[in-house]
């Protein structure tokens, strides 16, 4: 019988991947793409992406995978997403409605920027007042909505587009938009509705809807239920005009005959509804045996692991059996991942972020990374032996990687540059670096860098 093979995407902040794995698990072929970011110097709290650029970007990356390992179409068996919890904006018709603010609408490409990236901090004075309301959709999220979800930059929008415009739009969590890109089908996913859209399961807490009408009206966004009740820019109601579907279950009738044609692969692949790529990344790593041992991983394991998921943000998710509510804490999130199960999910908004801005804000930066191009080695190895040097230097015994904190015991970072998302929920902190001197080498470079990494770590 002819091998069967399996196609996961995941989308990140800077990069779409693509692998190719074997039914038992084992990888055949992976290819990225870079994804457009569009930053302002009007207002650094803006991140916007384009759909169709990234789409774009999927296209390439499973084409190559395929092509990479031979393998003929008809052999792949289904295809999954996963990707930031982004919000994509379009038209009924799946045309790309620009989430740019007016002032910024310059450029051939602006229309198609109809991405408002997880990253984004636009909509502070809309987080404000949803918290205010004290509505119980805010038990569900930590007692506090963050400002890089959905419901925030929903609104936003609705106080700054035309009025015209709003009404025609549909409003996705990426990772549900790329399966509705893939499909034509307008199912949503329990990850991304319950854990970024304000929407409580059916069941929970009184609620019949999923969507809670009262609090929309409450905030501004009653209109988004429609002339007949239904939410369908918000994918719908459960048994009236729309899906909501787990992890995994198979999205309308697989590809459609274009995003076939695009991937390269047969319409009516099977494709998975999708997850969040902190919650790909959970079940990913949760799922890992014992060291030494070949005992399958259960569910019952898997409430005793907390994975972090590290990027240019860290989240940090677990699973259990009851919804167990934290301040500060995202969640508890309702058949997030598995039916029935509860997650909670705490995170740092800036980690990789940090270090790269820790890094490329430095005088000695361009000089290393001049550098590491002309040895072909990655900037972390050449700051690596430069820790290294100046522990020498002063005599000090290298045991550990952290060993190199001696070298910055007198300079201290706070690292929430970009807020704080746990556990104190406040976007407006800043971040904090004491003992700087006037150094501008790479030996003081590579101890800044080291603080950040003390810093991020010991915040987790």
């Amino acid at each position: 019988m002819a091998e069967r093979y399996f196609v996961g995407v995941d989308v990140g902040t800077g990069s779409a991947r693509a692998a190719l794995v074997q039914q038992g698990g084992r990888l055949v072929a992976q290819a990225s793409e870079p994804i457009q970011t569009w930053r302002y110097e009007s207002d650094s709290r803006l991140y916007e992406q384009s759909a169709a650029q990234i789409w774009s970007a999927i296209a390439a990356c499973v084409q190559q995978v395929v092509r990479d390992a031979r393998v003929p179409p008809e052999q792949v068996h289904g295809l999954g997403f996963d990707a930031t919890c982004s919000l994509v904006v379009t038209d009924a018709a799946g045309e790309p409605i620009s989430v740019t603010p007016p002032a910024d609408r310059a450029g051939a490409d602006v229309a198609q920027r109809n991405v408002i990236l997880w990253a984004d901090h636009r909509a502070e004075d809309e987080a404000r007042d949803i918290n205010a309301t004290g509505h119980k959709v805010l038990d569900y999220v930590g007692g506090t909505m963050s400002l890089e979800m959905e419901m925030p930059k929903t609104l936003w929008l609705k106080r700054h587009l035309d009025a015209a415009t709003f009404d025609r739009a549909m409003f996705f969590d990426l990772p549900d938009y790329l399966t509705y890109r893939a499909t034509d089908a307008k199912a949503r996913s329990n990850c991304s509705l319950v854990c970024k859209c304000g929407y409580i399961p059916p069941g929970v807490a009184g609620s019949e809807l999923g969507w809670q009408p009262d609090f929309l009206e409450t905030i501004g966004l009653g209109s988004l239920a429609g002339a007949a009740g239904d939410y369908a820019p918000l994918g719908g109601v459960p048994g009236r005009n729309g899906l909501v579907l787990t992890a995994g279950m198979p999205v309308g009738a697989g590809l459609s005959e274009r995003a076939a044609h695009e991937l390269g692969l047969l319409p009516h692949t099977p494709v998975a509804s999708a997850l969040i790529d902190a919650y790909a990344g959970w079940v990913g790593t949760v799922a890992a045996t014992e060291a030494g041992s070949d005992a399958q991983t259960s569910l019952h394991d898997a409430g005793a692991r907390l994975v972090a998921i590290a990027g240019t943000s860290t989240c940090y998710c677990v699973q259990s059996a009851d919804g167990v509510r934290v301040g500060g804490v995202w969640g508890p999130y309702k058949n997030a991942v598995f039916p029935d199960f509860w997650m909670n999910e705490g995170g740092q908004s800036s980690t990789g972020q940090l270090i790269d801005f820790v890094l490329e804000t430095h005088p000695a930066y361009a000089a290393l990374k001049t550098d590491a191009r002309e040895q072909q080695r990655s900037v972390y190895d050449l700051l690596h032996e430069t820790l290294a040097a100046q522990m020498a230097a002063r005599q000090l015994p290298v045991t550990s990687p952290s060993s190199y904190v001696l070298l910055v015991k007198h300079m201290h970072m706070y690292p929430d540059f970009y807020g704080n998302r746990s556990p104190l929920a406040d976007p407006s902190l800043r971040g904090l670096l004491s003992g700087v001197s006037l150094d501008r080498s790479r030996n003081d470079l590579a101890r800044r860098y080291i603080l950040t990494l003390e810093a991020i770590a010991l915040q987790t």
